[in-house]
């Protein structure tokens, strides 16, 4: 929710704040160290959700088209071999474009999911072919068991089995969307 964000919200390395959300999440969760994986690492620093987990100890995995760093490995992820990645805690998906079918195909279960999405197009909107819109990312979660934590640009999902950590979270993503999305940062 924008609250959730708006009180946590902080980067070090990322855009829009998740790296203070993830670390809040990881509290509540109380998980210390664990696995990371995020593909679209460029690289392995600007703009990277994972890169403060990496500074803490984490292993983390990234990967990109073109390795510009040691910290990134050249890898195109696509749905095809999306399940040969390492299982994680967390993941983060940004490849600009087919992030959707990516998580869909997906067999996983990380207890934090970020996964970007095009905030040009507004709640209720349903686009697939640009970059994905809110509102599938959004059902999409639905199948995968996960409930919608924040909108920075990115959305950041995590395991249901944990939803009664964050008591705060209570709209519907769906019908109370403007609880969520978040086009502040869109300039």
């Amino acid at each position: 929710m924008k609250a959730f964000r708006d009180k946590y919200g902080k980067d070090q390395f990322s855009q829009n704040g998740e790296d203070g959300i993830i670390k809040e999440v990881l509290r509540r969760l109380k998980i210390k160290k664990g696995v990371a994986v995020e593909f679209g690492g460029a690289d392995g620093f600007y703009c990277s959700n994972t890169a403060a987990l990496r500074e803490k100890g984490w292993t983390v995995h990234m990967y990109d088209i073109k390795a510009v760093h040691p910290y990134v490995e050249e890898k195109i992820i696509g749905p095809v071999n999306v399940n040969t990645i390492p299982e994680c805690d967390v993941l983060s998906i940004d490849v600009d474009g087919n992030d959707y079918n990516i998580w869909r195909a997906y067999d996983g279960r990380p207890k934090i999911v970020i996964i970007e999405v095009n905030s040009d197009f507004k709640p209720g909107e349903r686009v697939l072919n640009k970059g994905t819109s809110y509102t599938p990312m959004v059902e999409l979660r639905l199948s995968k068991d996960y409930f919608l934590l924040a909108h920075t640009g990115n959305m950041i999902f995590v395991l249901n089995e944990y939803k009664d950590l964050f008591p705060e979270v209570s709209a519907d993503p769906i019908t109370e969307a403007h609880e969520y999305f978040n086009d502040s940062w869109i300039k």
